[in-house]
């Protein structure tokens, strides 16, 4: 591992504070000897502002592209440096103007013509299919006609469907919620009402998905910094414990949908190397996570998403000696290392993110005995090595 006197009077700019994953990356560059600077629109700051001493200084963009974009040309021909983006708001805006950033900073996202198949749900299946990864089923009707076809076709009462929208900045699935992934409905009616509704808002119909059946812990999420040779600089797989849910499927295989809120790291050499395929296929380079599950049917691995970004977990990976947010500055710093084996990190190390935690706890808790929760959490306390925030 480079030391920090390797990255002693560089800088980074971290784009987006309002998370853990933005906490994981401000911390491990602190770590390495790095000024880190972070920039966001939301005013009053982020708690993340306001509690780090790892942050040497702030500044407050737009939330309109055009002026955030005019605002960080600005600095970046002041202070120059790297411009980390660790949420898909500035990922997007980075990506789509990456010629422009690169004149005056040193960008650790890759240009949009690379991001954007990544990103949208429906390229980026294409692109896991012609790596040889398996999928579920996932329709994207154009217009009504294709819409009816469709639904003609589904199969609500053996399995359950979500609908997501293609792209980050294409609006959300749920309006309420205002999340770009929603359950479809339990029956043909509910799915269509669901995406005229989307349809309405958005100009477009979503994507349709099968949920693959399994619960939490078939997911496994395989975090890669890749370099410029598209291949995996370090790698390791998590495996998901809690969801912060926010829907639980009642079907003849049972399912839930949520976000990442306790996971623990796992041994996963197929998921590894499927993911490695991936980025190949992408030709990606930077920081992503592959989000892979085990289909409670047939045990095969099936791709879901990827998330080419830091993601919730990331402060995970210092824990186990890899630490993401640095390999990944190695590689736009133009430096590499060799690629990680699966045993070169210990299995069963756990992370918590313990306010979504307790929140999906106290949401569900009708249909969860909370006691039984709790007395699995206690006996796993010693396991735990990384907080969201707290480590």
């Amino acid at each position: 591992m480079v030391g920090a006197a390797a990255h002693t009077g560089a800088r980074a700019l971290v784009l987006g504070t309002e998370h853990p994953r933005s906490a994981a990356a401000v911390r491990s560059l602190a770590a390495a000897g790095v000024r880190v600077e972070v920039a966001d629109h939301y005013d009053p700051p982020t708690t993340l502002w306001r509690a780090s001493n790892a942050i040497k200084a702030r500044h407050l963009l737009d939330e309109d592209y055009d002026t955030a974009l005019a605002e960080l040309l600005r600095l970046g021909v002041e202070f120059g440096g790297m411009l980390v983006p660790s949420n898909d708001h500035y990922l997007i805006l980075v990506s789509r103007h990456h010629a422009e950033l690169s004149e005056v900073f040193t960008v650790a996202a890759p240009p949009w013509n690379v991001l954007e198949p990544v990103l949208d749900k429906v390229t980026a299946c294409d692109l896991a299919r012609r790596a040889g990864l398996e999928a579920p089923e996932r329709f994207r009707p154009r217009d009504r006609d294709e819409l009816e076809t469709v639904l003609s076709g589904l199969d609500t009462t053996e399995r359950a469907y979500v609908v997501k929208i293609r792209m980050w900045d294409d609006g959300a699935a749920d309006a309420q919620t205002l999340r770009r992934v929603a359950p479809a409905g339990e029956d043909v009616e509910a799915i269509r009402a669901r995406c005229e509704d989307i349809f309405a808002r958005t100009g477009g119909y979503p994507l349709i998905e099968q949920v693959m059946p399994g619960g939490a812990d078939r997911c496994i999420g395989v975090s890669m910094a890749v370099g410029r040779d598209h291949k995996p600089v370090l790698a390791y797989c998590v495996r998901r414990l809690k969801l912060q849910l926010y829907a639980k499927g009642r079907f003849k295989h049972p399912y839930e949908l949520g976000a990442n809120a306790y996971c623990e790291s796992v041994h996963d050499p197929e998921a590894i190397e499927q993911a490695t395929r991936f980025v190949a296929e992408a030709k990606f380079v930077g920081a992503i996570t592959v989000e892979l599950k085990r289909d409670a049917v047939d045990g095969r691995l099936k791709f879901i998403k990827a998330d080419p970004r830091f993601v919730r977990a990331t402060g995970l990976s210092t824990v186990l000696g890899l630490d993401l947010p640095r390999a990944v500055h190695e590689v736009f710093s133009g430096a590499n290392r060799p690629a990680a084996r699966p045993a070169d990190y210990a299995a069963g190390v756990n992370w918590i993110w313990l306010e979504a935690y307790a929140y999906s706890l106290w949401k569900n808790r009708r249909d969860i005995s909370l006691t039984r929760e709790l007395w699995s959490l206690l006996k796993r306390l010693p396991k735990v090595r990384a907080w969201a925030y707290f480590t």
